[in-house]
């Protein structure tokens, strides 16, 4: 019997996608007023310093998201001192993106109606804490969420077995009892079904553009608002 579910956040709660866009365009802006870069030149480099830092660090390291040590490394790279401007540079990324988020479409009711049939629900996800925290908090879904567990308390990242195993343990459950729901097939469904837990892709039309597919046959979330639907898919 299923007990409980467990949500990624980015591309699952809210699109991150396009929040990400209008972030990254703020912060090309930024730097193409103060230091007279191109917009793309910025964009594509921070993305270069970020597979760089994964190939340091390796991908299981959560501090491979931390914009603060890639916007310092940017400055670096370009010859600009990283005071003032990496904290200027964190500022605008993360206040943008936290003030374009977007809930999904009819994921309230979602959320809301697993916790009145007795769901423990909880968002579990790659990230840093902090940040996880205030998009939950700005997206006011706090209080239908028993629990916020990020790969950085895991100290590993998604799709490591793991960091479901992790989560699993942390609410009290079995992982057959548990259903994993997120955006990437890869990281969320087959990552989470490795560790024993039933993983479901979340993925609209709009995500499906951007986005790999799920193999035939996976079970797939299209529209949070198909309540009856869904939730069959979970209990099934």
């Amino acid at each position: 019997m299923r007990k409980a579910v467990f949500f990624d956040l980015d591309n699952t709660l809210y699109s991150y996608d396009n929040a990400d866009d209008m972030a990254q365009r703020s912060l090309n802006r930024f730097c193409a007023r103060q230091f007279g870069l191109s917009e793309e030149f910025t964009g594509r480099r921070i993305h270069e310093i970020m597979d760089q830092l994964i190939e340091e660090m390796g991908w299981k390291q959560a501090a491979t998201h931390d914009r603060l040590i890639r916007f310092s490394r940017f400055l670096q790279d370009i010859g600009q001192p990283v005071f003032p401007y990496a904290g200027m540079m964190y500022d605008i990324y993360w206040d943008t993106l936290i003030q374009s988020m977007t809930p999904e479409k009819g994921v309230y009711r979602f959320l809301e109606e697993l916790k009145r049939r007795g769901y423990y629900v909880a968002c579990a996800t790659n990230m840093l804490s902090w940040i996880q925290y205030r998009k939950v908090r700005k997206l006011g879904m706090g209080g239908l969420l028993e629990d916020l567990i990020t790969s950085a308390e895991v100290c590993t990242e998604k799709p490591d077995p793991e960091f479901f195993r992790f989560c699993v343990k942390k609410a009290g459950f079995q992982p057959d009892e548990c259903v994993y729901i997120g955006d990437n097939y890869r990281l969320d469904v087959l990552g989470s079904r490795e560790a024993g837990l039933y993983g479901i892709l979340y993925q609209t039309a709009e995500l499906a553009a951007r986005h790999e597919g799920a193999e035939p046959g996976a079970a797939v979330i299209r529209d949070y608002s198909e309540l009856e639907k869904n939730l069959k898919l979970i209990e099934m």
